[in-house]
């Protein structure tokens, strides 16, 4: 894990794949500083959202990761449950088109989930921003 190394040649950077995965139990309102490593101007954003219980009449689980210096939304999931039906599920999945080199100071709602995990790489920076951020 960890974040990629980037090399240099003929002066380009080349972008290197790489990802960072959370666990659930860091990520209950929690915030997390992450630097966009150079060369990458998307990040892939995903997580499982656990599933609401069907034995209540009523249940709702939500995650949603937040840039807490615009409130701009990166990621948001659901979990929905009436009448012992689940009639919502949602997982988080969004390509954030980012700034390379610059620190995000995130908000992590995310602790009825899976864990997080942002990737990013060659073919994410080629893919159409679903949210953006710069």
């Amino acid at each position: 894990m960890g974040l990629n190394r980037m090399m240099m040649k003929n002066g380009a950077v080349k972008v290197e794949d790489g990802s960072k995965k959370w666990s659930y139990a860091e990520l209950n309102n929690t915030t997390i500083a992450f630097t966009i490593p150079p060369g990458v101007k998307r990040i892939k954003v995903a997580a499982t959202v656990d599933e609401a219980n069907v034995d209540l009449d009523y249940d709702y689980n939500d995650a949603s990761i937040k840039n807490k210096a615009n409130n701009k939304t990166w990621g948001e999931g659901v979990s929905e449950v009436a009448d012992h039906e689940i009639i919502t599920h949602q997982d988080i999945d969004s390509i954030v088109g980012v700034t390379p080199n610059k620190t995000y100071t995130l908000l992590f709602n995310c602790w009825l989930t899976g864990g997080v995990t942002f990737s990013w790489g060659k073919a994410i920076n080629a893919m159409t921003p679903t949210v953006e951020d710069y």
